[in-house]
């Protein structure tokens, strides 16, 4: 990959540039949710289609974890898990409403707060401009044409040369250890199977 998209741009994807999503929120929170996927889905970068059974992303409430969450003030998190062949095997997201209640995010807001995980959902990382919807602490910003651009040249790459053809490897093991990596996000690795998770953090202005 061109060295200039490596801040933004994590090593893993799906086959190609479309997904299922099942939403499991409340009737506000799906309206979130659908408003930020219909903001992504109108860029023609990405399509994602909502359907009513079992997806490739799946939408939850954050309430087994939320204490955890907001203890760390992520407002939203990303949980991706990824092959040996770096290819995207599932996606579940969370948006923290205690937090997101608390710091009077108003629903646009959310909204985009729902926007940077479905970036991560695509492949993307945080992306250190502040004039993007990937940066850690979102809140203000929608999705940016550096967006759209990041995601389109990831998904550019054919997948013959994008995923590593050596047989898939993955592990249901619970047996994961605790790392962090340079941007501060937290992995969780397995031998075979790697779940990471991609939060945003509150922004305080």
């Amino acid at each position: 990959m061109p060295s200039g998209r490596l801040p933004v741009v994590n090593p893993w994807r799906f086959e190609t540039n479309q997904a299922t999503v099942q939403i499991k929120v409340d009737t506000y929170y799906t309206k979130v949710w659908k408003q930020a996927i219909s903001t992504w889905n109108s860029k023609k970068v990405f399509t994602f289609k909502v359907i009513s059974g079992p997806a490739q992303i799946t939408i939850l409430p954050a309430q087994s974890n939320e204490a955890a969450l907001v203890k760390d003030n992520y407002v939203g998190v990303a949980y991706v898990d990824h092959d040996s062949t770096k290819r995207i095997i599932s996606v579940q997201l969370h948006l923290v409403n205690a937090l997101l209640k608390k710091n009077s995010y108003t629903t646009s807001q959310r909204v985009n707060v729902a926007e940077h995980e479905l970036g991560h959902a695509m492949g993307l990382a945080h992306n250190p401009s502040k004039q993007s919807v990937m940066y850690k602490t979102t809140r203000y910003v929608s999705v940016q044409p550096v967006d759209v651009k990041n995601v389109r040249e990831l998904y550019s790459i054919p997948a013959s040369q994008y995923f590593i053809n050596s047989p898939a490897t993955t592990s249901s093991t619970a047996n994961k250890d605790l790392i962090t990596d340079k941007a501060g996000d937290r992995l969780f690795k397995s031998p075979f199977e790697t779940r990471t998770v991609e939060p945003a953090q509150i922004l305080f202005y």
